[in-house]
């Protein structure tokens, strides 16, 4: 699990920034107006920094030797690296959306998310003794980062009227 700075910066944008288009993208279905569709990517980003930050806690839980080596640097940086596995979900929202015109940017969403809770796991259990733990516990984490991603678009969806 040795990885430069930089490369895990560049992990992490890459991830901010999937989840900005998105939430971006979610908002222009659920939302109306330029206003509520800016709020709407404002509280999407941080409520999946904050998911993906509980991830990094559920992982950091269940992997002692993790914990032993990297501590909670190196659960981010695990989850990290496993949700790049969103891009081509976010460039099939956006191809989606703007190229054959279809509303479709929820379902890459959850797509995306579980599949990279899965790499996740993928990433764990490549770094050292496999256990099912290791992939169990990151995918009960995406499909709770997945089920709130859809209770929040459909909240703001029903207060944004």
């Amino acid at each position: 699990m040795n990885r430069t700075t930089l490369e895990r910066a560049l992990s992490g944008l890459v991830v901010m920034a999937c989840f900005l288009l998105l939430a971006w993208l979610n908002g222009r279905q659920v939302a109306s107006g330029a206003a509520q569709v800016a709020l709407y990517s404002l509280i999407g980003v941080a409520l999946a920094l904050s998911l993906l930050a509980a991830l990094g806690g559920l992982v950091l839980a269940v992997d002692t030797p993790l914990r032993q080596a990297s501590g909670y640097p190196g659960a981010l940086d695990a989850v990290a690296r496993g949700f790049l596995v969103i891009l081509p979900f976010t460039v099939l929202a956006l191809l989606a959306e703007f190229i054959f015109g279809w509303g479709a940017t929820q379902a890459f969403t959850q797509a995306g998310i579980m599949t990279s809770g899965a790499a996740v796991g993928m990433e764990l259990m490549s770094g050292g003794e496999p256990r099912v733990r290791y992939m169990v516990v990151p995918m009960l984490g995406a499909f709770a980062f997945s089920a709130a991603w859809i209770a929040f678009s459909a909240l703001f969806q029903k207060v944004a009227g």
